[in-house]
C-alpha cells in the first residue's frame, strides 16, 4: 500500500505542467529502471550454493534541496527493488528477492555549460525491509530482515527541459553487504545483497 501510494503520488507530481509549479531550490525526482542483483553464495543449514537471479526492476522517488550558488544538493530517497530467483543450486528455485530502501544522498553536479549536467553522488541509509522468497527445495520459505545498513554510489547526467524540469539517466552501485535473514519459523539464510542499477527519470523544481 505504501509503495502504491508513493508511486501514484510521484506520477501525479511529475505530470503537472510547469506553469503549476513555483520557482525555488526544492525538487522532487521520480525514476524507474532495471536492477541487476549480483549472483552470489547463499548459505542455509550449513549448505552453501550459488544463487542466480533474473534482471529485476526498481522504481522510486526523492525529495531534495539544491543549494544556491553551490554544486551540492542533498535529498532523501525511497526505492523499491525486486528480482526473481532463478535458482539456488541444491537448495531451491523460484521466488523473488525484494527490498525497500530509505537513503540520504549527497550529490555533486559539474557545471560544464549547456543543457547537460553530469553528476556523482553517495547515499547512506537502510533497507527498511529485505525479503527473500524461495518457492521450492530444502530452503523453501520466506526470509526477511529490517533496518539493514546500506550504501550506494551514483553516476549520472541531467538534461534540462526548462528552468524547472529535467530528464536524467543514472547508473548505481547499491550494497547492503552480507545479511542473515530469518523466517517466521526461525530458520535462517545467509546471503549478500549487491546490485548494479540503470535508471531514468524526471526532476521537477518547485
Amino acid at each position: 500500500m505504501i509503495r502504491t501510494a508513493l508511486f501514484f503520488g510521484l506520477v501525479t507530481a511529475l505530470s503537472l505542467p510547469d506553469a503549476a509549479r513555483a520557482d525555488g531550490d526544492f525538487y522532487v525526482r521520480g525514476f524507474g529502471g532495471v536492477s541487476d542483483l549480483r549472483d552470489d553464495q547463499l548459505s542455509f543449514g550449513g549448505a552453501v550454493s550459488t544463487a542466480d537471479y533474473d534482471t529485476g526492476v526498481l522504481f522510486g522517488g526523492a525529495f531534495g534541496y539544491d543549494y544556491a550558488g553551490s554544486p551540492w544538493r542533498s535529498e532523501i530517497e525511497f526505492t523499491y527493488r525486486s528480482s526473481d530467483v532463478t535458482s539456488a543450486s541444491g537448495l531451491g528455485a523460484g521466488g523473488d528477492f525484494a527490498s525497500t530502501s530509505l537513503m540520504i544522498n549527497g550529490i555533486y553536479a559539474f557545471d560544464i555549460g549547456g543543457a547537460v549536467t553530469p553528476y556523482v553522488g553517495l547515499g547512506l541509509g537502510a533497507m527498511t525491509e529485505v525479503d527473500l522468497d524461495i518457492d521450492t527445495g530444502p530452503a523453501a520459505g520466506e526470509y526477511n530482515d529490517t533496518g539493514v545498513f546500506a550504501a550506494q554510489l551514483m553516476l549520472g547526467a541531467e538534461y534540462a527541459l526548462s528552468d524547472r524540469t529535467s530528464l536524467f539517466g543514472e547508473l548505481r552501485y547499491f550494497t547492503a553487504g552480507s545479511q542473515t535473514l530469518v523466517s517466521p519459523s526461525g530458520a535462517t539464510v545467509d546471503v549478500d545483497y549487491d546490485t548494479i542499477d540503470a535508471l531514468v527519470g524526471r526532476s521537477v523544481r518547485f
